[in-house]
């Protein structure tokens, strides 16, 4: 399966969090399960580090399919290095510690993919990744529009 999405720390917290929890719908995190060791979805190391912090039972699950993680591969640094260099602000000081962002939209750029977010849109004075992604020409939705495009019934 050739990969489409990447995926943003946001989306899968409000996935694991907040609407699908695993208790209540596991057959949700069964699509998410194939989809991630089939190659449709790649999560950025950053994404795993950034949930270290927020939520280690996502990361803990994510972690257990090494094959759909995207390590910081000299490409998609350089490509960091560019979006940083365009759209500073995107990674403030005080955010620094999850500085997962560039990297999502970086291998988004890199590898022809569609970044998945729950972002919205930001400023000029405090850039989103939804804002990013539009200024580099690469495609942004949010979880909802995964399961509608790949028809996924949930149930």
């Amino acid at each position: 399966m050739k990969p489409l999405y990447v995926f943003d720390t946001s989306s899968i917290i409000a996935a694991w969090d907040e609407r699908y929890p695993l208790d209540n719908f596991p057959p949700f995190w069964a699509q998410i399960d194939k989809a991630l060791n089939g190659g449709m979805i790649l999560i950025p190391e950053a994404v795993i580090d950034e949930l270290d912090k927020k939520s280690k039972d996502a990361a803990a699950w994510l972690k257990k399919r090494p094959d759909a993680i995207v390590g910081y591969e000299a490409d998609i640094q350089a490509e960091v290095k560019v979006i940083l260099a365009q759209h500073e602000r995107l990674v403030m000081a005080k955010k620094a510690a999850y500085a997962a962002d560039p990297f999502v939209i970086a291998t988004a750029k890199v590898r022809g993919l569609t970044v998945v977010s729950e972002e919205g849109l930001g400023s000029v004075a405090k850039p989103h990744i939804p804002d990013v992604c539009r200024a580099r020409q690469v495609d942004c939705i949010k979880l909802i529009g995964v399961i509608r495009a790949q028809a996924w019934v949930i149930g």
